[in-house]
């Protein structure tokens, strides 16, 4: 039961990926394949698996707990956060927030957790940006630190 509500929750989601993607307006295509292609391609992916799921669920009988609801909601809380602060804060420190958070809720101890998002949050940071060439936001609050 609980993999026909989830794969109907993806099954919306890959939906609102599409009709996001499809929205989206470039003046140029600077790619053969313009920025549109890879939200689309991964939508399309999902709502296969999410039909997939719908038709045949695990015979797997797991029931989540109240604990493990918990976490689901606080991690789609700090997920709507990370958004939230994506832009303003920037790359690294909305990562490393949300990066410690995620790591304190499975299970690892405070300061590893702060010491692994730290370390997670800025080199993949300088992967980004500088492998890849990406733009990753540095945040507008640091605007006139940096």
């Amino acid at each position: 039961m609980y993999d026909r509500i989830f794969a109907g929750a993806l099954l919306l989601l890959s939906g609102l990926i599409v009709w996001a993607a499809l929205k989206l307006d470039v003046p140029f295509q600077y790619e053969p394949l313009g920025p549109k292609a890879f939200p689309v391609i991964l939508g399309v992916i999902l709502a296969i698996t999410s039909v997939w799921l719908l038709i045949k669920p695990s015979k797997n009988d797991w029931h989540p707990s109240k604990e493990v609801l918990g976490k689901i909601l606080a991690g789609l809380v700090l997920m709507t956060i990370y958004a939230a602060l994506f832009e303003h804060a920037g790359f690294i420190v909305a990562t490393f927030i949300v990066g410690g958070v995620f790591s304190w809720l499975f299970g690892e101890k405070p300061i590893r957790a702060g010491v692994y998002a730290l370390v997670m949050s800025v080199v993949s940071y300088f992967l980004l940006s500088s492998l890849l060439q990406l733009n990753v936001p540095s945040g507008t609050w640091w605007a006139g630190v940096f």
